[in-house]
This record gives structure tokens, sequence and C-alpha cells, in this order.
């Protein structure tokens, strides 16, 4: 996670945390627990997303881009260590911290391990594991008619 790009992770996450508790003031609700949460998921969402979408090139990077789902536990459970102490310290008990770290943990852990699966790190070209047939061009076809 040392790649993250953690600037634009903190500005995703403060505008999230802003706008959900502008939210909740439109509406007179004072709420400040469920916005730090959810701006602390998107943190950790977009820190992890970021890391393995990069173009930049490591060992841990390529390990990453390999097992995206495993690489995904770790913004996952941050996540929920650091909503789980936020939620108790604001408040919410042991039991309610647990439930809402669990899953604010496992969104976190979803939306990383989903853009790593679906997503192509900028500056390279997916490669295919199997090119395909002998003979076969770049793409993999062997050609119309063969």
């Amino acid at each position: 996670m040392s790649k993250a790009p953690w600037a634009a992770a903190g500005a995703a996450g403060a505008v999230t945390a802003g706008a959900d508790m502008l939210g909740h003031l439109l509406f007179a609700q004072f709420a400040v627990g469920g916005p730090l949460s959810l701006g602390v998921l998107i943190f950790f969402a977009v820190a992890g997303s970021g890391a393995l979408l990069r173009g930049r090139q490591s060992r841990a990077l390529r390990w990453a881009r390999r097992n995206p789902w495993r690489f995904a536990l770790a913004p996952g459970a941050a996540c929920a260590i650091v909503v789980f102490v936020l939620t108790v310290v604001l408040g919410g008990g042991v039991l309610g911290g647990a439930f809402t770290a669990a899953w604010h943990g496992a969104a976190a852990f979803g939306l990383t391990g989903l853009a790593g699966t679906v997503g192509n790190p900028r500056g390279t070209l997916r490669c295919r594991e199997n090119p395909g047939p002998a003979g076969a061009g770049a793409d993999g076809w062997a050609g119309a008619w063969s």
C-alpha cells in the first residue's frame, strides 16, 4: 500500500464525509460517526484500488495484481479497525462498533478486490496467459479460416 495515491484517497474520503454530513444536516440530523465512517471507507477503497491500478511496477504490485482479493484484505481490515475504534470512541458501543466495522471493512474489501479484478493498470496492456495456438497473431486468433 506504499504506492497508494494517499492525497487522492484523502480528498475522496474528506469530500464523501463532508457531503454525507451536509446531507444529515439538511434533514436536521446531527451525526458525526456515520459520515466519518463512510469517509474512512472511501479513503481505504480509493487507496487500495489506486495502488492496484497505478502504472508503476514492483514485485509486490505484480503479486497484488495477480491476487487482487488477497491484496484487498489489507484495506478491508484497516478500514474495519479504524471504523471500530472511531465508532466506539464516538459512543456507538462495542457491539454496534463491531457490526459497523464489519460491514465497512467488507465494503472496502469488495470495492478494492473488484477494482483489482476488472481494472487495468494505467500505462500497461493486459496480456493473456494463453496466447492461443501456434501461428496465432497477437490477439490470439489464428485467422478466419484456419
